[in-house]
Parts: C-alpha cells; sequence; structure tokens
C-alpha cells in the first residue's frame, strides 16, 4: 500500500452554479465529501484515459506489424530473395 494515497493537497477551484450545485447532489446521493467526489471522478477519467492510450499503443504496434510483416525497407523478403536468386544465376553463367 503506498503512504503518498493519504497525502493530500488543497485546491481553490471555481465552478459554475450548475457544477457546483450537480457536485453537492451527488457528495449528498453518496454520503461523500465534495472532495472524495471529485477525486473519484478525476480518477475514473484517468483510468478512461489511461485506457484509452494503451489501446491506441496497441493498434499502432498492430498496425505496424500488419504494415511490415515480412518487408525489409519497402521491400518484401520475397522480393530480396527473388532478386539474391536472380544474382546467384548472373554470376554462375
Amino acid at each position: 500500500m503506498c503512504i503518498f494515497k493519504y497525502m493530500k493537497v488543497r485546491k481553490n477551484i471555481t465552478l459554475s452554479e450548475d457544477a457546483d450545485r450537480f457536485l453537492r447532489e451527488l457528495a449528498r446521493e453518496k454520503g461523500k465529501s465534495q472532495s472524495e467526489v471529485i477525486e473519484e471522478l478525476i480518477m475514473g477519467m484517468v483510468r478512461e484515459y489511461e485506457s484509452k492510450k494503451r489501446l491506441k499503443l496497441f493498434e499502432e504496434l498492430i498496425s505496424d506489424i500488419e504494415t511490415y510483416r515480412g518487408k525489409i525497407g519497402k521491400r518484401s523478403v520475397q522480393e530480396i530473395k527473388r532478386e539474391m536468386e536472380s544474382e546467384v544465376h548472373k554470376s554462375l553463367r
């Protein structure tokens, strides 16, 4: 368990009247402080953001694998192999 989890930082924020009203309602309904509700909302957004970031990196990796599968530079392994075989045949003549 991380000891830093319990360290708190004081913030002074400004909210619209609507946001303030909804925050108060959420805190009351959940039986939590407004700070706890804000922290839960932020941490939920962080988890969602991190999940999307990991998914994007995974999709980029898959895309790169699909794009470069069987290729060295812009040429396929088969193209390079044919060129090498051709060079070998030329040198044997």
